[in-house]
């Protein structure tokens, strides 16, 4: 674009602009698109770029710091409706992505037996043509498994696959299958709701992590401070229900411990009760299904299921209902067993039985904006199993990644090895050599997203689309994985090359918003509805009107949770937690959220086992103990941390470490729970139930080397080892 600085200042007038920056009002000059050459950028001068955080898949708006072409600072968007000027930890250690000295620097090949490690360099010339061969030879035979991308690349992708007979899978381990199946059941609706905390008066979470990694944990951290202290006459009450007693937890003004894999039981007898004493506000055409349902049931018997006392059900269900704006949510280890589904129905159900969708306070459901080509529908870990097997070998020649790391995230009882040991060909685009990315053939790396341009329809909250823009230079040789697609879709050719016919991504990206726009709005001029996209870091609009519902689903079942493991010879639940700061692991190559301490153990750099002291005694393990944990399908070791927070037959382990690969600062380094799992699926969601296997544990006579961090009034102090003292 051929735009002056002093022009487009005049414009749109960015002087108000900069005062909306948190914390940065002294050093910020000017909040600018990218749009301005290099001879215009004053050394030493502060420039703020607005884009879009892709660290996890909630999309949020940030506005980075860039000084003499180097990114220093990001922050949250001020005006993006998702986030609010807020970001989480893993948004901030996004630089640490950027200039992560184990980035692949270039295209690679294969120098060795798949799965070594050992690649050499290879021109992109000849790799583009190595990969685009394969896929001509094998026309329909190949398979790409990509992280969600809900915008352009979304449609891109899906484009691509289609043209070639191929297959797509977005694919992200934390994605909420299950919520979404439960959604489609009880309302109808097949994306995520906005749960409006901000206004509830009295909110019942079945596990839901909402403070820590659950959705959009910056929106709902904001939107929990405004029901707690935002509104002068109300605060709003909170409890939580869940096996250990996470960071969400102990948050709440009260904690139900229960059993795993029963709060769907509890949900029941909250909604029976609300039933027998008159206080739904179900239309009366409904009422008899829910009634028909809930007659079977006892509240003894849950009672004693569930492990939360008769009295405390009773309670639970008439706080619920005599509060003027209840809510209830599910999620976490409520929806990661084999009922994962059926929980989240019976929970729905609550609010429906109160009336509480679409009302302030409730649940409402936003429509997505209608940007062109942006669907991503997510899949569960079933659909990625059933690309195994003899019958699938001879139609599969080409396996394709694109930042998803399946061989990390998925339990090696699930066999996936075999769809790469089986592939004529792996080709990875990831920008870092993950556990996936190791067995590849052919690495072709995507840029960093501070360096490329892209965007994001956002879900759950008003509709709102964010627009990301490069705020640096590309370092390395890499390639914008979009601009590989259009040009593997040239050299194909034929109805693929016709469809794809951009020349390049950000040419794409832009016409895919001057669309967006014409639709929106016909007729106004494109180029300064652009220019203030880029300056905004996106479209957005107030909420309006939500969808309406019309379906009003009650629960069809209410099975117990099955368990891998018997529980004579494996007597613990098992609950592998996603890190605050590691997520799913992909955090753990960043030394900023290493160093992060865990919120409820300050656990820091490594692997721990949460054990309830009085079972620790009873197994004469000591703090810092290694111990054992063993499952039907593997084991692992890590030192002991006592945890009161853990019910005495719940062993939890955090998510994030035992990487083998991905570079210096996560190989090696402790333990990857999920090799513990039995593959056992939520069937209506197709989700893996990693809240399904029993575990034993056994001493090991050894000790470990935790680092626990502590805040004292001497400042910060690290304990390895028992003792006391700088680490």
């Amino acid at each position: 674009m051929d735009l002056k600085r002093r022009d487009f200042l005049k414009v749109v007038g960015l002087g108000a602009a900069g005062s909306m920056l948190p914390g940065c009002g002294g050093e910020t000059a000017k909040l600018i698109p990218y749009v301005l050459p290099d001879e215009e950028i004053v050394p030493g001068v502060a420039n703020w770029y607005a884009s879009v955080c892709r660290e996890c898949e909630a999309g949020c708006g940030i506005i980075v710091r860039v000084m003499e072409g180097r990114a220093r600072k990001i922050e949250g968007n001020p005006d993006h409706p998702l986030n609010r000027g807020k970001l989480c930890a893993l948004g901030q250690a996004s630089l640490q992505g950027l200039y992560n000295p184990d980035r692949i620097r270039g295209p690679l090949q294969r120098d060795g037996e798949r799965g070594e490690g050992r690649f050499k360099p290879i021109p992109w010339e000849e790799a583009m043509s190595r990969w685009v061969s394969a896929l001509q030879k094998h026309p329909g035979g190949a398979v790409l498994i990509s992280r969600p991308v809900p915008g352009t690349l979304a449609g891109l992708f899906s484009t691509f696959m289609k043209e070639i007979s191929g297959t797509v899978f977005f694919y992200e381990p934390s994605a909420e299958r299950p919520l979404r199946a439960a959604n489609r059941k009880s309302f109808g609706i097949d994306f995520l709701p906005d749960y409006d905390l901000a206004n509830t008066t009295y909110l019942l979470s079945f596990g839901a992590p909402f403070l820590s990694h659950w959705l959009s944990p910056v929106h709902f951290g904001a939107a929990y401070g405004r029901m707690r202290q935002g509104r002068p006459e109300v605060r709003g009450r909170f409890v939580q229900v869940e096996p250990r007693l996470s960071l969400t937890a102990a948050s709440a003004d009260r904690w139900v411990p229960i059993r795993p894999g029963t709060e769907g039981l509890l949900a029941v007898a909250i909604g029976r009760l609300i039933l027998e004493e008159g206080r739904t506000n179900l239309p009366r055409g409904d009422r008899s299904r829910f009634e028909k349902f809930y007659a079977s049931f006892s509240i003894d018997r849950i009672a004693n299921e569930t492990g939360v006392a008769e009295e405390e059900i009773v309670r639970l269900a008439r706080e619920f209902y005599t509060a003027a704006s209840p809510l209830a949510i599910g999620g976490g280890i409520a929806s990661e067993q084999t009922n994962g589904t059926d929980t989240l129905v019976a929970i729905n159900a609550l609010n429906l039985l109160v009336g509480n969708i679409n009302r302030p306070g409730g649940i409402r459901f936003f429509r997505p904006s209608d940007f062109p080509a942006s669907s991503a529908e997510v899949v569960g870990e079933q659909a990625l199993l059933d690309l195994k097997g003899p019958s699938k070998k001879a139609s599969r020649s080409v396996l394709m990644l694109y930042q998803a790391n399946p061989l990390y995230t998925l339990p090696p009882s699930t066999q996936f090895r075999q769809v790469f040991e089986e592939a004529d060909l792996v080709v990875s685009f990831s920008p870092f050599l993950d556990e996936s990315t190791a067995m590849a053939d052919l690495i072709l790396p995507d840029h960093f997203f501070l360096e490329s341009w892209g965007d994001h329809v956002t879900e759950g909250i008003a509709p709102a689309a964010g627009l990301a823009q490069p705020v640096v230079i590309p370092r390395y040789d890499t390639r914008p994985v979009g601009d590989l697609f259009l040009g593997a879709a040239n050299r194909f050719g034929g109805g693929v090359k016709e469809r794809l016919s951009w020349t390049d991504y950000r040419t794409m990206v832009r016409e895919q918003w001057r669309d967006f726009f014409d639709r929106r709005q016909p007729g106004q001029p494109f180029e300064a509805a652009w220019v203030e996209a880029l300056q905004k870091g996106g479209w957005w609009k107030p909420e309006g009107k939500p969808v309406s519902i019309s379906q009003r689903g009650a629960p069809s079942a209410a099975e117990p949770a099955r368990f891998e493991g018997s529980e004579k010879e494996f007597p613990f639940y098992f609950y592998p937690f996603p890190s605050m700061g590691l997520h799913y692991g992909q955090g753990a190559n960043r030394p900023w959220l290493q160093e992060l301490p865990d919120p409820m153990t300050t656990v820091v750099w490594g692997s721990w086992v949460e054990i309830n002291p009085k079972t620790a005694q009873e197994y004469g393990l000591a703090e810092r103990d290694l111990v054992r944990v063993i499952s039907p399908y593997g084991e692992i070791e890590a030192p002991v941390v006592y945890f009161p927070g853990n019910p005495p037959d719940l062993i939890s382990v955090p998510i994030g470490q035992g990487h083998r690969a991905y570079g210096r600062y996560a190989e090696g380094r402790g333990v990857n729970p999920l090799a513990l799992l039995a593959p056992l699926i939520d069937a209506p969601s197709g989700a893996l139930a990693t809240g399904a296997t029993r575990v034993r544990i056994e001493r090991t006579g050894r000790k470990g080397r935790p680092v626990l961090v502590d805040q004292t009034g001497q400042g910060t102090r690290r304990h390895t080892e028992g003792g006391e003292g700088e680490a």
